[in-house]
């Protein structure tokens, strides 16, 4: 059973994802090792990464269908990101061209600035402060108010 670290990174999950992968009654689950997959999951494989061939060129198209469906998106970023920056994340919406309905503004959660956000035409961006790539491990309380605001159909909360 893997242990919970509270608050925070736990720096074994690799090891833990590599164990439970590995197991022969979860490969089988999963439907791999069929012979065209190694035999050990590891965390970074070169070997499938090398011959990965089915990614787009960029996903933009497929965000101004979803729009113009009329569906809601939200897109959100933890601040501290290393892999996926904020000013990298707002330079690509800014490429669609949406109107922005709501400026950039601060949200809340338990009296705190937890992060900024902005609407558009058809999709809200917002950051979490002091999260990092994998946003929920690092902030699950204001993980669930994005969440939960985004599943209630309500903006962040923009008030102490």
């Amino acid at each position: 059973m893997m242990p919970r670290i509270m608050g925070g990174y736990d720096p074994c999950l690799d090891n833990y994802a590599k164990a439970y992968y590995n197991r022969p009654d979860v490969q089988k689950a999963l439907h791999v090792n069929d012979g065209r997959l190694p035999k050990n999951w590891t965390i970074c494989n070169m070997e499938i990464f090398g011959s990965w061939s089915d990614s787009k060129r960029s996903v933009l198209p497929i965000y101004e269908r979803l729009i113009a469906a009329g569906l809601r998106i939200w897109i959100y970023s933890g601040d501290t990101d290393g892999r996926v920056p904020v000013l990298s994340t707002r330079y690509w919406l800014s490429s669609l061209g949406l109107p922005i309905t709501k400026a950039w503004s601060p949200w809340y959660h338990q009296k705190q600035v937890s992060g900024w956000y902005q609407e558009y035409n058809g999709l809200t961006f917002a950051t979490v402060r002091g999260a990092g790539h994998a946003v929920p491990l690092f902030k699950p309380s204001e993980s669930l108010m994005l969440f939960s605001s985004f599943l209630n159909g309500h903006s962040l909360p923009s008030a102490r």
